[in-house]
């Protein structure tokens, strides 16, 4: 089992590149439509996933799975919403590409450290 250390390391990670991949979104939508600021809808999905994250790296819930599931519902419902509100405000661009090809490539390397039976250190062995 994936130690509370490792959680935290792994939601700072997710933070980091929140963080950073909205910059470069944000840098985007104001390069090729500065028009519309639909960057604010990815930041905002995105946002969700962050919280759900979060907690389920700081309650007392430690299944990796269910984190695991935790995000991949997040994953689905948030980039289908995207799509939708893409499609409803500003069908000239599609911007929702991006947060989904980000998230999408994210996604898959969570689901390789959940199912590939890889363990992490144990915090008292350190």
């Amino acid at each position: 089992m994936i130690n509370r250390r490792s959680n935290q390391i792994g939601f700072a990670y997710h933070l980091t590149a929140y963080l950073a991949a909205n910059a470069v979104m944000i840098w985007i939508n104001l390069d090729t439509s500065p028009e519309y600021f639909w960057a604010k809808w990815p930041l905002t999905g995105w946002l969700v996933a962050i919280l759900f994250h979060a907690y389920s790296v700081f309650s007392s819930s430690k299944n990796n799975h269910k984190e695991f599931y935790h995000h991949l519902v997040s994953y689905l419902i948030i980039n289908a919403f995207l799509i939708f509100i893409n499609f409803d405000t500003y069908p000239q661009y599609f911007w929702f590409k991006f947060p989904l090809v980000a998230w999408t490539i994210m996604i898959i390397f969570h689901a390789w450290r959940v199912f590939s039976g890889k363990q992490t250190i144990d915090e008292s062995s350190l």
